[in-house]
């Protein structure tokens, strides 16, 4: 298996949580499912949220079809869900507030969090072609 192919299980990833997600965030029931009823709804966050994701699935299923062109996208990915995690999650779990915090979501954040950089860092996709 070529490196670069290692991206394609980020992109895969991406492709399978976000069809979900996205449709939740435009036809569904929105913030309130994705996040678990424990965030509060607005439409303007909605929008921006759901327009992000649905930015980050497009892109995935572009870098299925050129993996090392759309590899900023696992690198954006990275940087938003650890920070989302470290400032958002964290501070909750420490003041012991863990039922505050969406699980569902944030033990996905986690997984891409700690997977992400390995397959990044494996496919090579930041060396110059």
């Amino acid at each position: 298996m070529n490196r670069v192919n290692l991206l394609y299980i980020a992109y895969i990833a991406n492709i399978l949580i976000l069809m979900a997600i996205c449709w939740n965030m435009f036809v569904g029931s929105g913030v309130a499912s994705v996040f678990e009823g424990k965030v509060d709804e607005s439409t303007g966050l909605r929008l921006l949220v759901g327009s992000f994701w649905l930015a980050i699935l497009v892109g995935s299923t572009a870098g299925l079809f050129a993996p090392r062109f759309f590899a900023p996208i696992i690198v954006i990915q990275i940087f938003y869900k650890s920070l989302w995690l470290l400032v958002f999650v964290l501070p909750l779990v420490m003041a012991g507030k863990s039922d505050q915090v969406p699980w569902g979501i944030a033990t996905t954040f986690i997984v891409i969090a700690l997977s992400y950089p390995i397959l990044f860092g494996l496919s090579r996709a930041w060396q110059p072609v």
